[in-house]
């Protein structure tokens, strides 16, 4: 059985100083610094997840002469490529080449999966196509830098300047503190887009669905 994402944690400095100044205790999940959700000495927060539409997939024009590279307001524009390798239980290791355009990684290669996409999807398809993803979290965020400020926030206004950091996932926060303070916030990151709202498949050759 798969572990919990969560996991309880205390962080405590011993003595207690300016230069370690820890007194946190709440959950985490691996990789992230210090407590995600808890409280310090001072003030306690929580969060429930906002669930806005932060992804958007884009119809990539590519060039039948060239696979690696796709349409950008007219002219050709090579993709970029890396290899990664996926290490498989009891078997070897695969190894694949990730493609990305400007919106994100192009999602699938299989010729019947393109062909099926094509005869069901509706759409006017240009005649070489790839699909990508864009996705705020694919992007570079500052989200652990708002964690850690939000470990040493000793008020609301500590509190809210490190939540204006925390930009993927959106989240709803809320506050309290020893005061008897109270607060609500809800940071993220949430495209704003031109030629659609984020509900269909735009073309990625022309920028005016960016």
């Amino acid at each position: 059985q798969m572990p919990s994402i969560w996991f309880e944690v205390g962080l405590h400095c011993l003595p207690k100083s300016d230069a370690c100044p820890l007194e946190l205790a709440g959950f985490s999940f691996a990789g992230a610094p210090g407590v995600v959700i808890g409280h310090n000495d001072r003030i306690a927060w929580g969060f429930t997840n906002v669930g806005p539409d932060v992804q958007d997939i884009y119809i990539e024009k590519i060039n039948p002469r060239q696979p690696n590279q796709y349409e950008v307001n007219g002219a050709w524009v090579e993709m970029q490529t890396r290899d990664e390798t996926i290490q498989v239980a009891g078997g070897q290791p695969v190894t694949i080449t990730v493609r990305t355009t400007r919106h994100g990684p192009v999602l699938w290669e299989d010729d019947k999966d393109i062909q099926e996409f094509s005869q069901e999807s509706g759409l006017a398809l240009p005649e070489q196509y790839r699909l990508a993803l864009r996705w705020t979290a694919l992007e570079p965020s500052s989200t652990f830098p708002a964690l850690w400020l939000m470990n040493k926030a000793r008020n609301w206004d500590e509190f809210r300047a490190a939540a204006a950091l925390f930009d993927v996932p959106a989240q709803n926060f809320v506050y309290a503190d020893v005061d008897g303070n109270i607060g609500y916030q809800m940071p993220g990151r949430i495209p704003i887009r031109a030629g659609g709202d984020g509900r269909t498949y735009v073309p990625g050759w022309t920028d005016e669905y960016e």
